[in-house]
């Protein structure tokens, strides 16, 4: 998070290099409209800590709300109507063991409604390092890692519209059935029914428009950030996510 100038790294000199300074304001609004500005100052100061502070209060807004409006009793029950799995060991436990995996899910559901920015900063170093890996030893770039987590911090920015809609969801909405896993439609899973098939769902789960918004501007900002090609940093990070994605919808599937 620090706040001093980074050194710019060996690479070819490109038209990032003329951009003046931004404010760290500045840098947190251009991620929506002209994120290439925002990764290119990243270059020169790699600050996250505005980007982070941003993305805390958007998320305790939401949480706060989850709380109140549903609680955490309320939020582990829709939690175990939405997964077949849970739903099929819900019905084949004993009252004792019902009540029991409910106060364990209402625990971890809570755990997780405030501890969410730890898993943010988890997330981001983890993706941080397969950027870092991704873009210098695959695409030959210079980034370097605390420039990479940066670009991780911002890229994470668009999940603010999602806590907004799940918030006005939780505030205007039917809160009987939220998820908090899927709270709002901005994927085709979302539409699916518990009884399709669950790699389907998983998968088209993973077609979020945030989650695709929040990729790209992965591979833009490491492309930057690491002085290589925006459409082969494009390239390799969807055609990561898309593996990663079938992955996860087999083992959900396995799982059952």
């Amino acid at each position: 998070m620090s706040a001093y100038p980074e050194a710019l790294p060996p690479g070819p000199i490109d038209q990032y290099d003329n951009q003046p300074p931004l404010t760290p304001v500045q840098r947190v609004l251009n991620i929506f409209y002209a994120p290439s500005k925002t990764f290119a100052d990243l270059r020169r100061n790699r600050s996250w800590w505005l980007a982070f502070v941003v993305m805390a209060i958007f998320g305790y807004l939401f949480s706060t709300t989850a709380l109140t409006k549903v609680g955490p009793r309320g939020l582990a029950e829709s939690s175990i109507r939405n997964s077949p799995a849970q739903t099929e060991r819900m019905q084949n436990a004993s009252p004792e063991g019902r009540a029991q995996m409910i106060s364990i899910t209402a625990s971890i559901m809570q755990v997780s409604l405030w501890a969410w920015p730890v898993f943010v900063l988890v997330s981001a170093a983890i993706g941080a390092l397969l950027l870092w890996l991704g873009f210098n030893f695959i695409l030959g770039g210079s980034g370097t890692y605390p420039g990479m987590f940066a670009v991780m911090i911002f890229a994470y920015l668009p999940g603010i519209f999602r806590s907004v809609l799940s918030t006005a969801v939780l505030l205007f909405g039917e809160t009987e059935n939220f998820n908090l896993n899927d709270p709002v439609g901005t994927n085709p899973g979302f539409y699916l029914g518990t009884d399709s098939s669950v790699f389907l769902k998983t998968l088209l789960g993973s077609v979020d428009v945030f989650s695709l918004w929040t990729l790209v501007l992965m591979a833009i900002g490491g492309a930057i950030v690491a002085r290589v090609k925006v459409k082969n940093g494009v390239v390799m990070v969807l055609v990561t996510w898309l593996i990663y994605a079938l992955g996860k919808a087999a083992i959900v599937a396995v799982r059952g």
